[in-house]
């Protein structure tokens, strides 16, 4: 199982409060690497911050279960689509 990412983009859109991507935008809060078209355009190469089930791999395998993880992600993720007011198609559903 990996995380059932919507591709919505919001994540790649609202970057400024994550101090790993601070060079990937600028000053926008918007990857320098995404585009509103076709996505990340880097997206083989993103940093593992971005990753979801990698980064829980390096960072989180020893603080807490992959299900809290995705259940945190689906969270923050849902929020974020809430608040730009996105169809609710974009939702992340954890089963």
């Amino acid at each position: 199982m990996s995380f059932p990412c919507s591709r919505c983009g919001l994540c790649c859109q609202n970057i400024s409060q994550v101090r790993a991507l601070d060079n990937y935008h600028n000053g926008n809060g918007i990857c320098k690497h995404y585009s509103f078209e076709k996505g990340c355009k880097i997206y083989a190469q993103r940093p593992l911050v971005c990753r979801i089930d990698e980064g829980y791999q390096a960072f989180f395998l020893s603080v807490i279960s992959l299900d809290e993880y995705y259940q945190k992600n689906a969270e923050v993720c849902n929020q974020l689509q809430e608040q730009c007011h996105y169809d609710e198609i974009y939702r992340v559903v954890i089963k």
